[in-house]
């Protein structure tokens, strides 16, 4: 089989995802920590989502609607934020196109991709213009009163044929002000088009360089700076030298165009009023605006690992991904077996790796090295190099798999070192969803590129194993709905859940929120955890939380305890609000307040300095949602 670059729509139809996983996969991680068993796979979840969708309202343009990358967050389009105001019966979808005209954006077939999406009942928002009026290109360049109406009817016609309902959006105004103070139409005769297009062929029309202009005169010079791109220098991370854009959004102003689009859609009665039941909500467009890891109009790499893929083994497939792209690459792996020792280097960012059986436990990644085991070089492995899959990149996503480390310690009683990593992890922006992580001692290796540097993991619907300190490490990671197994060693004291080792400099280490502890292990012979300094580190000091969570009786009285000469008081150990025979509050149980537990959210411990919110994805804020295969 061919490796092949495709569309996310190609993408989509091989995985048979589709709008509303969401909403199953959550209830799939409920069920399974209400039964003790494993979520389905949301591969399988989304599938049925699919069929029972409800209307999508596509939104397709150039870089004033689209959808952008957290990279160049907040820059926002305003098709991304028109996401924030619907209710529970319809959704978003911005595949709207930095750059594009109506003309490029048809010939590069990117029509053709909304259009295989869209089903009888979806609303198509056409707002093309910026980039038609720029005639000197002759890739973009049209002209008002023949080629831009012979594309826009190509929407039009395409929309209908599918049994959906096109709308005509004419262009947003740019911020452009004469010496009196007073807006100017900034879009020569396109507007006037679109507006004789949607008469001539009774398309509905939402009339948006009126009403932006509208708007932007109502704010004034001074008024409208906050609503678009202009950032002082240091203002927000991702603009380190600032920014004086015209053109483009701010979250703020980006939200602002979407509730004139939004309010005009339901005034004239072209969209029920029940879809957008957030038109007059107060809403913070930074906290709860989703950007997405890459724009949802890239293309995507597809690598098939397995019987009559592209490549027998996972290493083969992550060698062939090129350093330091700006495209995901979705290996795709055949349910099996992979004994294999796996890297993925610092250079081999924004990879995923995607199951395709039914459950995690039919794709296993797994190797048997332990710290002790000897080196074909001299040495031994050492804790690090035992490690079967090893992550140092960047958005690294990983679904519906097994890693896993199955050192057998009864058959080698001469290794006394027995740390066996099944995964470790060291790049920022990671998300596990559906994963399970096994093995015993140093099961889970949660790090960061360097001390003092943060690296941000969100781990959804995952199930980890092992007995001692099987998640350990200086990174920052949210456990949402995880499983939490503790092996049986057969002793009083049968190990230690976490070894968080996070810089004071840093805030925020482990949160496991909505968990469930669980173990074969006897009663009150298991601690949740105890602080690691390595190498005698004293600025390394331990943060977990544990709250909302259900803990088996299998959790000491006493859960967190000394570790190498440093006391478990030192640490910033919490819980709040657990549940279980494991939770109950004694004067070795710091217990966090409601008001400071409202500092230790998922949001909070992800965001870091730039915002990162990868806990929106597949919410009904995510306006690219209908799009992800991982």
């Amino acid at each position: 089989m061919e490796i092949s670059t495709l569309s996310r729509r190609a993408v989509l139809r091989t995985l048979g995802l589709a709008a509303g996983s969401a909403a199953l996969v959550s209830a799939s991680g409920a069920a399974a920590l209400a039964t003790g068993t494993t979520p389905p796979s949301s591969v399988t979840s989304a599938a049925a989502a699919g069929a029972e969708r409800g209307p999508v309202v596509f939104v397709v343009g150039d870089s004033t609607a689209s959808a952008y990358e957290h990279d160049v967050r907040p820059r926002t389009g305003w098709g991304q934020s028109l996401a924030l105001l619907t209710g529970k019966k319809a959704s978003v979808f911005d595949y709207a196109w930095s750059g594009a005209s109506s003309k490029s954006f048809a010939d590069a077939g990117k029509l053709d991709t909304v259009l295989d999406l869209m089903r009888s009942g979806d609303y198509l928002l056409i707002s093309f213009g910026h980039n038609d009026s720029k005639t000197s290109d002759p890739d973009r360049g049209t002209d008002p009163d023949t080629t831009y109406k012979e594309y826009l009817s190509r929407y039009i016609d395409g929309a209908r044929a599918k049994g959906g309902h096109p709308v005509l959006v004419t262009s947003v105004e740019r911020r452009r002000f004469d010496a009196a103070g007073n807006a100017r139409a900034t879009h020569g005769e396109y507007p006037r088009a679109v507006r004789e297009l949607a008469a001539a062929t009774g398309t509905p029309l939402v009339d948006l360089a009126e009403s932006s202009r509208a708007l932007w005169q109502r704010l004034g010079p001074d008024g409208t700076l906050s609503h678009f791109l202009h950032l002082a220098p240091g203002e927000h991370p991702q603009f380190p030298d600032g920014s004086e854009d015209n053109t483009h959004f701010h979250a703020v102003g980006a939200l602002a165009v979407a509730r004139l689009v939004a309010a005009e859609l339901v005034k004239k009665g072209i969209v029920p009023g029940s879809w957008f039941t957030r038109l007059d909500a107060q809403i913070d467009p930074l906290a709860e605006t989703y950007w997405p890891p890459e724009r949802p109009v890239d293309e995507v790499r597809t690598i098939d690992v397995g019987p009559g893929g592209d490549f027998a083994s996972v290493q083969a497939a992550v060698d062939s991904v090129a350093s330091r792209s700006s495209q995901r690459t979705v290996i795709r792996i055949a349910p099996g077996t992979y004994r294999e020792i796996v890297r993925v280097g610092s250079d081999k960012e924004r990879i995923t790796f995607l199951g395709l059986g039914e459950k995690p436990q039919d794709t296993v990644l797994v190797y048997d090295n332990a710290s002790g085991t000897p080196h074909p070089d001299g040495g031994t492995y050492g804790t690090t190099g035992s490690t079967s899959i090893r992550v140092d990149a960047a958005y690294f996503h990983a679904e519906n798999l097994t890693f896993a480390n199955d050192f057998d310690e009864a058959a080698h009683p001469e290794i006394t070192s027995r740390q066996a990593v099944a995964l470790r992890l060291a790049g920022d922006y990671s998300v596990l969803r559906n994963v399970r992580c096994l093995g015993n001692q140093d099961t889970l290796y949660v790090n960061s590129p360097s001390t003092g540097v943060q690296a941000r993991f969100l781990f959804e619907s995952c199930h980890v194993v092992g007995d001692v300190d099987f998640i350990f490490g200086r990174g920052t990671a949210v456990f949402d709905a995880c499983r939490i197994v503790s092996l049986d060693r057969g002793e009083s004291n049968n190990g230690y859940v976490t070894a968080n080792s996070v810089d004071q400099s840093i805030k925020h280490g482990y949160l496991f929120d909505g968990c469930e502890f669980a173990s074969p292990a006897a009663r009150r012979t298991v601690h949740l955890g105890r602080p690691w300094h390595p190498g005698g580190d004293p600025d390394a000091i331990a943060q977990v939380l544990v709250r909302d969570s259900f803990l088996g009786d299998h959790i000491k009285a006493s859960p967190w305890t000394d570790m190498s000469g440093f006391s478990w008081k030192t640490a910033r150990f919490a819980e709040h609000h657990n549940r279980g025979p494991g939770s109950f509050v004694t004067a070795d149980r710091p217990q966090m307040s409601v008001a400071k537990a409202a500092e230790y959210t998922p949001a909070a411990y992800l965001a870091g300095s730039d915002g990162w919110a990868p806990q929106l994805a597949r919410t009904s804020a995510d306006s690219v949602a209908l799009l992800n295969y991982a």
